[in-house]
C-alpha cells in the first residue's frame, strides 16, 4: 500500500502542475509584476476569520453533499461511477485523502476558482463569470464520463458540479475577500466523503 500511497501522491503533484501550467503562463505575461503568482490565482488567507466564515462553508457543503449523496446514490449510481479507491478499505484512508484533497480539489480549484473565475470577473459581472466557470466545470465532468452515461445522466452530471460551482466561487469572491481555501475545503471535503463510502 505504500508505493499505492506514493503513486498517488505523485499523480496529485503532477495534476497540480498541469493545472497550474496555464495560470501561471498567464500569470508571467500579465501580472508578474503586480502581485504575487500564490495570491493572484486566491491561493492565500482570507482576510475574514475561519469562524466568521464557517456558517457559510457548513451551509454550502451541507447543499452540496445533500444533493451530490440524492444524485450519486441515485440517478448516477452505475459501476462507472465508483470511487477511485473502493474496496480498499482501511488503507485506502491515505489515498483517497491525498486523491479528494490535492489531486482533485486543489488542482480543479486552482484552474476554476482560482484561475478561470478571476480572470473572467475582470472583464464581466461577477454573476456571469460564475456561471462561465460552472458551465466548464460542470462540461469537464460529462467529457471525462461521456462514454458511460446516459443523456438523462449528462444532463445531471453537468447540473450538479454547476451548482456547486457557483455556490464555491460566491464563498471565495463575496465571503473569503478571493481566496480559495474555502473551496478547496469544501470540495476537498465532499471528494472524500465519496471516497470514503466506498472504501
Amino acid at each position: 500500500m505504500v508505493q499505492t500511497i506514493i503513486s498517488e501522491a505523485m499523480n496529485s503533484i503532477f495534476q497540480v502542475i498541469l493545472f497550474s501550467l496555464i495560470p501561471f503562463v498567464w500569470w508571467l505575461i500579465t501580472a508578474r509584476r503586480k502581485e504575487s503568482f500564490f495570491s493572484w490565482i486566491g491561493l492565500k488567507k482570507p482576510s475574514k476569520s475561519f469562524k466568521s466564515l464557517l456558517p457559510y462553508i457548513l451551509v454550502i457543503f451541507i447543499i452540496c453533499e445533500a444533493l451530490g449523496l440524492l444524485l450519486y446514490n441515485g440517478l448516477l449510481k452505475t459501476d462507472w461511477n465508483t470511487a477511485q479507491y473502493a474496496g480498499t478499505g482501511a488503507a485506502g484512508i491515505p489515498c483517497a485523502l491525498i486523491f479528494s484533497y490535492i489531486h482533485t480539489a486543489f488542482s480543479e480549484e486552482i484552474l476554476f476558482r482560482g484561475f478561470i473565475q478571476k480572470r473572467l470577473q475582470h472583464v464581466m459581472s461577477f454573476k456571469t463569470a460564475a456561471v462561465i466557470q460552472a458551465v466548464l466545470f460542470g462540461a469537464i465532468h460529462v467529457v471525462l464520463s461521456l462514454n458511460y452515461i446516459t443523456f438523462a445522466q449528462g444532463i445531471v452530471l453537468l447540473l450538479y458540479p454547476m451548482l456547486t460551482a457557483i455556490l464555491m466561487a460566491f464563498i471565495n469572491e463575496k465571503k473569503a475577500d478571493g481566496s480559495i481555501l474555502p473551496s478547496w475545503l469544501i470540495h476537498g471535503t465532499l471528494n472524500t466523503i465519496t471516497q470514503l463510502i466506498n472504501l
